[in-house]
C-alpha cells in the first residue's frame, strides 16, 4: 500500500507522511514537490478530504544531489524550476496555519504544529544555519535513525535533539506500529534498513 501511495506522493516516505496523516498520527504534513508532481497529489487530496495549501514561493535546491536540506527561496512566480511546498491537514485551518508559520519563518510554532517534539525543535532552532543545513546524529536506535532517509528509509521527519530523545523514539515507535498494521512489506523493509 505504501509502494502505491508512493506513485502519487514521489516516495515511500512521503506516503508514510500520508498514512500517519489518515490516521490522526499527525494533523499536518509538510512535504516539497515540482509543479508537474502537483496533480497528482491535488487530485489524491480532493478524493480523500485532505485540504492542501501550496507555499507562496518556491525552493531552489542548492545541492546537486537529489535530497538536500539546504534551499534558496525565490517567489512563486520565479521562472526558475523550483520546489514548492505543500501543507496537508484534514482541518483546513491548520493548513493555512502551517503556510503562514512557513512565510514568516516561524519555525518553532510550524514545529510544534508539524508534531515535532519541542526539545528537537529547540535544537533545531539552536543548530541549523544555512551553514549546519544537516543536523543528522549519530544513529543508535531505529526509531531515530535518520541516516537513510535519502535511500527513503525513515520513520520520523524532523531532526532528534539526540539518537536517544524519548519522544522521537515515542513517534517512531507510533508511526511504525501505523506501517505495520497497512503494509507488512514496508514494515519489514523498514526494520531491516533501519537496525542498528
Amino acid at each position: 500500500m505504501v509502494k502505491d501511495l508512493a506513485l502519487i506522493f514521489g516516495s515511500k516516505s512521503k506516503a508514510q507522511e500520508i498514512f500517519y496523516l489518515l490516521s490522526k498520527a499527525k494533523s499536518v504534513v509538510r512535504q516539497g514537490f515540482y509543479e508537474h508532481e502537483l496533480p497528482k497529489v491535488e487530485k489524491f487530496c480532493q478524493e480523500n478530504n485532505i485540504h492542501l495549501v501550496r507555499s507562496r514561493f518556491k525552493v531552489l535546491l542548492a545541492d546537486e544531489t537529489s535530497f538536500s536540506n539546504k534551499g534558496i527561496r525565490v517567489p512563486y512566480q520565479d521562472k526558475r524550476e523550483g520546489m514548492y511546498f505543500v501543507y496537508l491537514s484534514k482541518d483546513q485551518q491548520k493548513s493555512w496555519l502551517a503556510a503562514y508559520y512557513e512565510i514568516m519563518k516561524n519555525d518553532a510554532d510550524l514545529g510544534m504544529l508539524l508534531g515535532y517534539p519541542k526539545c528537537c525543535i529547540e535544537f533545531f532552532l539552536k543548530r541549523f544555519s544555512s551553514n549546519n543545513p544537516n543536523l543528522q546524529l549519530q544513529p543508535t536506535n531505529m526509531y531515530t535513525n535518520i541516516s537513510k532517509r535519502d535511500k527513503d528509509h525513515v520513520l520520523i521527519s524532523h531532526f532528534p535533539c539526540s539518537s536517544d530523545c524519548q519522544e522521537s523514539i515515542q513517534l517512531g515507535r507510533q508511526y511504525l506500529a501505523i506501517i505495520n498494521e497497512c503494509d507488512k512489506e514496508r514494515y519489514k523493509e523498514l526494520i531491516k534498513e533501519l537496525k542498528i
